[in-house]
């Protein structure tokens, strides 16, 4: 576990899209999963990362379509 704070790192929880600081101690929290996310049941944290993914790969999408209509739209 981190002794200091220049070990602790920011993550991205994959499930919820948190922040959080790991390692800390005592903390259930993972590599991939915040400590709330990690209280949940497998299946559950699996279903919310999917979603989260599926997200991240629209707004991208919506931002992409947004960029090309925009200049389009100002002529």
């Amino acid at each position: 576990m981190a002794q200091t704070d220049e070990e602790l790192q920011d993550r991205v929880c994959r499930a919820c899209n948190a922040t959080y600081q790991y390692p800390v101690l005592k903390s259930t929290a993972t590599r991939f999963y915040c400590e709330n996310c990690m209280d949940l049941p497998a299946g559950v944290r699996a279903t919310f990362e999917q979603f989260n993914k599926r997200i991240k790969a629209l707004t991208a999408t919506v931002q992409k379509l947004e960029q090309r209509t925009t200049p389009a739209s100002g002529k």
